[in-house]
């Protein structure tokens, strides 16, 4: 199920709970959000973009469930990877095309494990004219790695196997790696992900180590050819339990957004391997679309190297089961980009 645990109430990458909470505080939160919604403005609320339209993104209570999208701006065409949950409860990677990245037409499953429990998370890049999809694989339960498929046209993929799996016996990732992000400079393959030694009590796992301390870290490793990876260093990059992260290049710098229940928090770094936290700066929008967060969030770096949108897993459950894809962009009348003032010297 390839999920990132961000706290004991989250299951898998598709975000299925083992815990529910009582429904009376659901409902104190649902009124919380409606009455903030009040206060924001058009900018601060996501517009949804893609929603469960088929089976394999139903999940199995039937209300759907897609997130973890990756985006990639392909000469006029806008092209969209991304995790859909089916009512079967696994979850498959999913293609849709766009001519504007906002209004997408779906174009249904692009790969799929019968062997694995789940693939999910996908990050995608195109080196010289060949797709390369990193994606994460659960063949058991929620114990992830990282596996690669390539295309020629970014919708018929070749799986070629595990690039990245946990580390060794005692290691801070010996137990699950996942939720990679990619990019390709210089002639390198760079890969961020999440991983971790243990899981927090009450994971629907067995024969793992469990402890009520387990947190996610980001590790960080490389490769000439795309297909074997080795980890410069044997520690994290990253810690404060970020998880389902993607890194991307703005300007001179290397800008990390992940995950929280609070909303897209952000990191930034000059290398890649030494990172400075910088808190959430995408907060939930106060509406119903994310009233419980931002699930594994993308973003979209436009040719002049300005990020002008966030596409985000809009969770709206407690649960983090029941997703749809939206978007939050700058302004129309905005010539800078959406994080400009959290990157500014």
């Amino acid at each position: 199920m390839s999920r990132s645990f961000a706290d004991p109430q989250v299951l898998g990458s598709n975000h299925i709970a083992w815990h529910v909470r009582p429904m009376v505080v659901t409902v104190l939160l649902l009124l919380a959000v409606a009455s903030a919604a009040l206060a924001q403005t058009p900018a601060d609320v996501p517009t949804v973009v893609l929603k469960a339209a088929r089976d394999s993104e139903q999940a199995p209570h039937g209300q759907g469930n897609v997130y973890a999208p990756c985006v990639l701006r392909d000469g006029s065409t806008y092209r969209m990877w991304y995790g859909g949950q089916g009512r079967d409860g696994h979850d498959r990677i999913h293609y849709a095309e766009s001519s504007d990245g906002e209004s997408w037409v779906a174009h249904g499953v692009a790969l799929e494990d019968r062997l694995a429990n789940h693939v999910n998370d996908p990050a995608v890049v195109k080196v010289a004219g060949t797709y390369y999809m990193y994606y994460t694989r659960t063949e058991r339960d929620v114990v992830d790695r990282i596996d690669v498929a390539v295309s020629e046209d970014g919708q018929t993929w070749e799986p070629k196997g595990a690039v990245l799996t946990p580390g060794p016996q005692g290691s801070w990732d010996s137990l699950s790696v996942g939720r990679p992000a990619v990019l390709y400079e210089e002639g390198v393959f760079k890969l961020w992900y999440d991983g971790r030694k243990d899981f927090p009590p009450g994971t629907p796992v067995q024969g793992v180590p469990l402890s009520p301390t387990s947190r996610r870290s980001v590790g960080y490793a490389t490769s000439k050819d795309g297909l074997r990876f080795t980890r410069p260093s044997a520690d994290p990059v990253f810690g404060n339990d970020a998880g389902a992260v993607d890194v991307q290049r703005v300007g001179r710098r290397l800008v990390m957004v992940y995950e929280s229940r609070e909303g897209t928090r952000l990191a930034l770094s000059p290398d890649g391997t030494t990172w400075v936290d910088r808190g959430t700066v995408i907060k939930q929008s106060g509406t119903p679309i994310d009233a419980f967060g931002h699930v594994t969030p993308y973003l979209l770096v436009d040719p002049d190297g300005v990020a002008r949108r966030l596409y985000v897993g809009a969770a709206a459950a407690t649960t983090w089961d029941r997703n749809s894809i939206a978007l939050f962009k700058s302004g129309r009348d905005q010539a800078g980009g959406l994080l400009d003032r959290w990157l500014r010297d």
